[in-house]
């Protein structure tokens, strides 16, 4: 199993593990969109490192990522912090 498919069965897991949590708190319109939204988000960012890597310029590309992950650790702590 190459790096590929192995995140592509981590995410199946995961979106599984999320529709079965979410049963009865969300309704499955709502669901089906982030699922799609998490898709492509989950696209782009694999287009956007492979454009990175193909630029050359290691010290943007981490600049770049750093930036994203920080909004994402921010959004997090906004849930985990959320009464």
């Amino acid at each position: 199993m190459d790096n590929s498919e192995l995140l592509n069965s981590i995410h199946r897991r995961m979106m599984n593990e999320l529709l079965n949590h979410s049963q009865g708190r969300s309704s499955a319109p709502q669901l089906k969109e982030i699922i799609a939204i998490d898709q492509n988000l989950r696209k782009e960012i694999a287009d956007l490192y492979t454009r990175l890597v193909e630029l050359g310029d290691k010290e943007m590309a981490i600049n770049i990522l750093s930036d994203h992950v920080a909004i994402m650790v921010e959004m997090i702590v906004s849930f985990k912090t959320e009464k």
